[in-house]
Formats: C-alpha cells, sequence, structure tokens
C-alpha cells in the first residue's frame, strides 16, 4: 500500500515535501526518496531515529548501531517503512543527514488514506513541494 510523508527540513521555514511510497519500502528507499526531492549529493552518513524532538533520541530505527563499523546502506536496507509507521504516541520520525552540517528532516505519516499503487506510477515519488529546497553546499563569501 501507499502511504504519503510529509518530509519538514528544519529548520527551514519553508521546505516542506510530500512523498508517496510503498509502505513496505524499505528506510533506505526513504533516504534516495529524500536526496531526490531536496536535490542533495548522497555523499554523507545519514541516521533515522523516533523522538519526541530532534535532541530526543528514545528509538534508534534498525537498533542501536556500532558507530565504529557502521554503513548506513546495508543497517537500513531490510528495515521496511511498516516496521515503523504507525510511530509510538507523541514520537516523531526524524532524518538526520551529514554529521558534519547536521541537515535534520521531521517525517511524519500524514492523515492521507494508505491506497493501492497506481498502475504505471513509479514509487517513490514527490506528490507535492513548499518552498524551496535547501541549498547543500552554500557559496560562502
Amino acid at each position: 500500500m501507499i502511504i504519503t510523508l510529509r518530509v519538514k527540513c528544519l529548520p527551514v521555514e519553508e521546505c516542506i515535501q510530500l512523498i508517496e511510497i510503498n509502505n513496505s519500502a524499505s528506510v533506505l528507499d526513504l533516504h534516495s526518496a529524500i536526496q531526490q526531492a531536496v536535490d542533495f549529493d548522497n555523499d554523507h552518513m545519514f541516521e533515522f531515529f523516533i523522538g519526541r524532538t530532534p535532541r530526543n533520541r528514545a528509538i534508534s530505527v534498525g537498533g542501536d548501531p556500532n558507530w565504529s563499523t557502521f554503513d548506513p546502506f546495508t543497517h537500513y536496507e531490510n528495515v521496511p517503512l511498516s516496521e515503523i509507521f504507525p510511530l509510538p504516541s507523541g514520537m516523531k520520525l526524524f532524518y538526520l543527514f551529514d554529521f558534519g552540517d547536521s541537515w535534520m528532516f521531521q517525517i511524519t505519516k500524514t492523515t492521507r488514506k494508505a491506497k493501492a499503487p497506481l498502475p504505471g506510477v513509479s514509487y517513490p515519488r514527490v506528490v507535492d513541494a513548499k518552498g524551496g529546497n535547501p541549498e547543500q553546499y552554500p557559496e560562502w563569501e
């Protein structure tokens, strides 16, 4: 079934993407969809976690990683979104990309009902966007 996720770049005021994705897709697939949606280069470490706020990592998605050998590509490839949603009450899903620049995204499942995939449509896909994309590598003067 296809679910709709609202992906908001924090603290950018207006950078919101609505992404339709199969709930059987992996967290790694969601990472790739977000990278494409905001036009980032996929060239840094990342992690997904669940918490009340971005500073409260209550649950590491896919279990606590061994940071000395952590490879997010293998860690998240077998974790389906259906294991994450619905989130525990009061919790939110966060995606941290680039541990140096700390791009933080808050991901929430919209209230739209899950639906069957449309024939001929490729998922994941961005169905709506508000605001511009953040600039991954801004030019400093």
